[in-house]
């Protein structure tokens, strides 16, 4: 997902990014003192989170749901705040967010891609004047349908959330040990990933059972791991 706008609350230094992928934090053998000049660093931090999770249902009454994502996506992404740009592309609000006295209040925009056999995906879409920030979020999910045999029919949802982050690092983080920064960063990060997928997944669940008139029915989790 490449994050569109924000608010920080400190100012962001300014940066450059590495060719190679790198931190460029990881390139400072000692942290600059405070009364020297700062190198331009970033930071790269990568989470994720997937599952399996078992609805009462035929794959294609939950693909047919799915398909609709005008009508849950809204719901299902809270408590994030979700604003349709096109049929197949929404931009999301995120909440405020940080760590070691910086913070950020991100929005970025997602494309749900059309269906194929069964598999839908989600990826992150560039929004106007998002090249300009000091960060960029990239964001691939996918979910996978499987028709398992028995009575009742039951579909198991396959899903899986993969982030790759880079952020300018403001002046005032550059002083700081590296491993430290690195460390708290992928926590807040891993942190985040793994609150927003849970709630997603269970809200995404309950509403397709209220869709088809059965609220309150139970689903189950068979798998979940964080994976970066």
């Amino acid at each position: 997902m490449s994050i569109a706008n924000s608010k920080p609350v400190v100012p962001l230094g300014e940066g450059a990014l590495s060719e190679k992928g790198e931190p460029l934090l990881a390139e400072m053998d000692h942290p600059p003192s405070l009364d020297q000049p700062t190198a331009k660093v970033h930071l790269d931090v990568q989470a994720g989170r997937r599952g399996q999770v078992d609805l009462e249902t035929d794959w294609e009454t939950l693909a047919r749901y799915l398909r609709g994502h005008g009508q849950w996506i809204q719901r299902c992404f809270r408590p994030l705040q979700v604003e349709p740009l096109s049929a197949d592309t929404y931009k999301l609000q995120f909440f405020r967010m940080g760590g070691l006295g910086f913070e950020l209040e991100p929005c970025f925009g997602v494309k749900i891609w059309p269906e194929e056999d069964y598999l839908f995906r989600l990826t992150s879409t560039e929004l106007p004047g998002e090249a300009a920030l000091p960060y960029r979020v990239d964001c691939q999910a996918s979910f996978r349908l499987e028709e398992l045999p028995g009575s009742p029919a039951t579909t198991r949802v396959h899903w899986d959330l993969h982030l790759d982050i880079r952020l300018h690092l403001p002046k005032f983080l550059q002083v700081l040990p590296r491993k430290l920064v690195q460390r708290v960063g992928s926590q807040v990060v891993q942190q985040v990933t793994r609150g927003l997928s849970d709630r997603f997944t269970h809200n995404v669940c309950s509403d397709f059972y209220g869709s088809i008139g059965r609220p309150h029915h139970s689903y189950r989790l068979v798998a979940v791991e964080d994976g970066a």
